[in-house]
C-alpha cells in the first residue's frame, strides 16, 4: 500500500494537500471508507479511514499512532558540498533519506564547484523518498552556508572530517554511544584545501579515513551514513 505524506497530523484527523488529495482521489480512486497509511515527517507513522475524499484536501480519521517509527538511536548530522551535478546531489539526497539521515547541510567550499542547489525540488526529492522506504522521518535540510560559518556554528557530541589525505590508520568512528548526536563532513569534488582541514581541527573536527579507494562527494556521503547505520545495528 502506497505511504502519504502530511505535517497536518493530530490524533484524531489529517488533512493532505491537494497533490497528495488528488494521487488518492482521482489517481487511486480511493473512497469514504478506505484504509490509508501516512507519515507526518515528524517520526509518527499512521493508519487510518478516508472520511471526506476531497481531492483538493482529503481528510483522513487516524485509528494508529506508532510514533517513533523505526527509531534511531542517534542523530546523524551530514555536512556535504553540493556536487557538480545536480543529480548526483539529489541522487545522495534520496538514499541518504533511505539509509537514515537527520539534518543535511550543503556547504561552500573553496573548491566547490556549485554553490546552489534547488530547494523546492530537492525537498520534494527527500519527501519521495521518505515515503518510498516507509520512514516517518524527513530530513532536515539547511539553506546553503560557507564552510567557515558552518564551523563556528555547529556542535554535535562527535565531529568528523573525512577528506582524502587522512593517515589511513584513522578508524572512521567511535564506540556507539545512544543518543550520542554526530556530524560528518564530506568535501566538494577538489576536497578540502589544506587551510580548511586545519580550521576543522581548530574547531575540535577529528580527522577520518573513509576506505581504501578516493570516492565521489555523493558516494562517500552514503558511505559515511550507511557505515553508521550499521554500527548501531551491530551494537544492538
Amino acid at each position: 500500500m502506497p505511504v502519504f505524506y502530511t505535517p497536518q497530523i493530530d490524533k484524531m484527523k489529517a488533512i493532505l494537500d491537494e497533490e497528495e488529495s488528488r494521487h488518492i482521489i482521482k489517481v487511486l480512486r480511493m473512497t469514504e471508507g478506505d484504509t490509508v497509511e501516512l507519515v507526518d515527517g515528524k517520526g509518527n507513522y499512521c493508519k487510518g479511514i478516508i472520511s471526506v475524499p476531497d481531492p483538493k484536501a482529503c481528510q483522513v480519521r487516524i485509528r494508529d499512532i506508532d510514533p517513533g517509527y523505526l527509531h534511531r538511536d542517534y542523530y546523524l548530522h551530514i555536512a556535504i558540498a553540493p556536487t557538480k551535478s545536480s543529480d548526483r546531489f539529489e541522487w545522495f539526497l534520496e538514499k541518504a533519506t533511505e539509509i537514515g539521515v537527520d539534518e543535511i547541510s550543503p556547504i561552500i567550499c573553496a573548491r566547490s564547484e556549485r554553490n546552489r542547489i534547488r530547494h523546492d525540488r530537492s525537498q520534494k526529492v527527500l519527501i519521495t523518498a521518505m515515503k518510498q522506504c516507509g520512514r516517518a522521518l524527513l530530513p532536515t535540510l539547511n539553506k546553503e552556508i560557507s564552510l567557515k560559518n558552518f564551523l563556528h556554528n555547529s556542535s554535535a557530541d562527535i565531529k568528523l572530517l573525512a577528506h582524502c589525505n587522512t593517515d589511513r590508520s584513522q578508524s572512521i568512528f567511535a564506540e556507539p554511544v545512544k543518543d550520542l548526536s554526530w556530524i560528518i563532513m564530506i568535501g566538494p569534488e577538489g576536497d578540502f584545501t589544506p587551510r580548511e582541514i586545519e580550521e576543522a581541527i581548530q574547531m575540535n573536527y577529528r580527522e577520518i579515513n573513509m576506505g581504501e579507494a578516493v570516492y565521489r562527494t555523493e558516494t562517500a556521503g552514503i558511505l559515511a551514513c550507511h557505515t553508521l547505520s550499521l554500527l548501531y545495528q551491530n551494537k544492538t
